[in-house]
């Protein structure tokens, strides 16, 4: 069976029902979902249109007493080194290692009451990049071990296919950012080096020095003969098929322009690279903005090394919040004098918070209990606070929000309905957010 899509409600009349029985996917082709999609946000009272994601992922751990959430109050161990500063936003205080991001809180909602129960670093990159809180098993080893499609595989799964890549992952695969039962076709485009690079060129989207653009149109004419001849036996035709998949959509990064530029960042100003900061988060974020303008729907960034057991402090001061605090309010002017923010959602991630008490290597420990991300752009309203910790930033004090909330949000943001049912090769059907509801504060 292949895999398909109902709607599990009627928006805008849409007859349930009616769609139950429409099938596959094989049966309701792109412009089925494209209608559904748009029926979907015309229930919603929002504009019919495409959004993008840049989905930065702060790989370790983001400590959000010392960053998004401090308490000046509390006692010394909990509070830590770092002082609160005024933002662009009256009343919004941040910390003092992030004065770029205070310049942007405007743009900006800060949810400070994010909560889930897994402190291992794999199963919590799977709850936050899918939603959904993984089974049993060890998700730390095996990269692409996903139970559920992650965010970027839903929407390449769900959206419009272009000339580039939907779904991209830079400088390197995310853990638990594969796309489960929806097969390797909408997994990432993965971009193996790094941007900060001097000779940094992504491989794959130029034909090789030893093939000729003739030579590659004989291929293709072959191909072409291997898809009648798969028509005529069904085993050797499923292994075509995948193959077919993948060698199109490689034939069409080689010959795509727009996507050699696009993966280009040396046509970007030297003035503009210099003020993303030329390190690989500064770089990474830049590349993003190049991709979503040129029409790719998600890009994952990973921002890694923020698991400060120790010398906490110090590697924020030092190490991560300066390269982080340059890179992300560039990317979100730049985004907004382009005119690209209300295009594209913006997404500061990390797997959980650290815990309230500095431990006796002066680093803070895993705390999923209660932690701060952030969002910006595709709709979100800038200049607010969503949620509380306690005086001590140990448990949520109001407002909890789940992962699975995250997910259903950035969805409906993007047009698509979180409450969709998918349904695996084998025919189990399986909702894309299960436990989650759009946090409606945002919009």
């Amino acid at each position: 069976m292949m895999t398909s899509l109902t709607p599990s409600h009627s928006p805008d009349g849409i007859n349930r029902r009616a769609m139950l029985t429409t099938g596959s996917l094989a049966g309701l082709g792109l412009a089925e979902v494209l209608w559904m999609q748009e029926a979907f946000a015309r229930a919603k009272g929002k504009p019919v249109k495409d959004i993008n994601c840049i989905f930065l992922f702060a790989l370790g751990g983001m400590p959000h007493q010392d960053m998004w959430d401090l308490k000046p109050g509390a006692p010394s161990e909990v509070r830590g080194d770092f002082t609160p500063i005024a933002t662009r936003t009256p009343g919004v205080q941040i910390s003092d290692v992030l004065p770029g991001v205070a310049t942007v809180t405007d743009k900006l909602s800060i949810l400070r009451s994010m909560t889930h129960v897994d402190s291992d670093h794999g199963r919590g990159y799977h709850v936050m990049m899918t939603g959904k809180k993984p089974g049993a098993g060890d998700f730390n080893g095996n990269q692409n071990n996903n139970h559920h499609p992650c965010l970027g595989s839903m929407i390449s799964h769900l959206g419009t296919p272009g000339e580039l890549p939907p779904y991209v992952s830079v400088p390197n695969f995310l853990n638990s950012g594969g796309p489960s039962f929806l097969g390797a076709s909408h997994g990432p485009f993965v971009i193996e080096t790094d941007p900060a690079a001097p000779d940094f060129a992504v491989r794959d989207i130029s034909l090789p020095t030893s093939v000729s653009t003739d030579r590659s149109a004989r291929r293709q004419s072959v191909l072409r003969e291997l898809n009648r001849f798969e028509r005529q036996s069904e085993a050797v035709g499923r292994q075509v098929r995948s193959l077919d998949t993948f060698y199109k959509k490689a034939a069409g990064l080689m010959t795509s322009r727009k996507a050699k530029e696009a993966f280009d960042i040396h046509r970007e100003s030297d003035k503009t690279r210099a003020e993303y900061g030329m390190t690989s988060v500064g770089q990474c974020c830049l590349l993003a903005r190049r991709l979503v303008e040129a029409g790719c729907r998600f890009v994952a960034i990973e921002n890694g090394h923020w698991d400060t057991h120790r010398k906490n402090t110090y590697s924020l001061r030092d190490l991560l919040c300066p390269s982080f605090d340059r890179a992300v309010p560039a990317m979100i002017n730049d985004l907004d004098q382009r005119g690209l923010l209300d295009d594209t959602l913006v997404i500061i991630s990390t797997e959980f918070g650290r815990t309230p008490k500095i431990n006796q290597l002066a680093g803070r420990d895993h705390w999923p209990n209660v932690f701060s991300i952030a969002m910006a752009g595709g709709g979100v309203k800038g200049g607010q606070v969503i949620g509380a910790s306690d005086k001590q930033a140990g448990t949520v004090a109001d407002r909890p929000i789940t992962p699975g909330d995250m997910a259903a949000t950035v969805l409906n943001l993007m047009g698509i309905d979180h409450e969709l049912i998918l349904y695996t090769p084998l025919g189990r059907p399986v909702r894309l957010v299960e436990n989650g509801r759009p946090i409606n504060e945002l919009t």
